[in-house]
């Protein structure tokens, strides 16, 4: 009997020391976490977030026509600061901007919807973007020049430039905001009184003429230019001047 009491009794010693000891190691298990916790993350926006308002059903067609990357690295401060070790090391700020073409009978609250759609379906392809702008046109014979229905800007409180290391770094995204410019005509346009083909031909022809040749006086340019599409230098100031207003407008 005396023996069957000692089995026990270690039997229960056993048991116990093994509770205590897994006890143990379940607590500090536990307390890594919370010290790892300790030192707070940066919120990241998840990709799929879009700016309140937002409506998908208004997004319209685009092409994307042109694309540029202005891609540098990403600077906490001014560059002549850094050694050339701390700039190897730093990480890029990836900027990319891309030029679309979208109907020219969009609305504004379409317009900046198509401009948002856009900026999700690049940094979705390539979540490491850091900056995007886009252009919109509803010419692609325009693209190269000033945007002329609006543009966006998807950046850091919406300022172009204003991505630091740590963003570039970890692509938080919890500072971004969409800045737009949107034309006063977009949404308004008579598409009858819209300049015809030609009249967009004859601009084009002017503009390109005058910066090839910036030796020749203008005066003798726009008589060329009239001359060569069979008009007078009054109506080609007409043409070019209304072409001129319906862009910038």
């Amino acid at each position: 009997m005396e023996e069957l009491e000692k089995v026990i009794l270690a039997f229960c010693a056993g048991v116990i020391v093994t509770a205590i000891f897994w006890g143990v190691c379940s607590e500090t298990s536990h307390v890594a976490p919370q010290a790892t916790m300790s030192t707070p993350m940066p919120e990241i926006m998840p990709e799929n977030t879009f700016p309140p308002g937002y409506d998908g059903a208004l997004v319209r067609n685009y092409k994307i026509v042109k694309t540029e990357d202005f891609s540098i690295k990403a600077l906490d401060k001014p560059l002549s600061a850094y050694s050339s070790s701390e700039l190897k090391n730093l990480p890029l700020n990836i900027r990319k901007t891309y030029r679309i073409v979208v109907p020219s009978d969009i609305s504004k609250e379409e317009l900046k919807a198509t401009l948002i759609q856009v900026v999700k379906d690049e940094t979705s392809k390539n979540p490491d973007i850091d900056e995007v702008t886009v252009f919109a046109y509803d010419r692609k014979e325009d693209a190269d020049s000033f945007y002329t229905f609006g543009k966006v800007v998807w950046a850091p409180n919406g300022d172009w430039g204003g991505v630091t290391s740590q963003i570039a770094l970890t692509n938080d995204r919890s500072s971004y905001e969409y800045n737009f410019d949107i034309k006063d005509k977009v949404g308004n346009i008579d598409i009858s009184n819209m300049p015809t083909d030609r009249e967009f031909e004859i601009h084009t022809a002017l503009y390109k003429a005058i910066f090839a040749e910036p030796e020749v006086p203008e005066e003798i340019i726009k008589e060329r230019i009239a001359k060569e599409y069979g008009i007078s230098t009054e109506e080609l100031k007409k043409i070019y001047d209304n072409v001129w207003y319906y862009k910038m407008g």
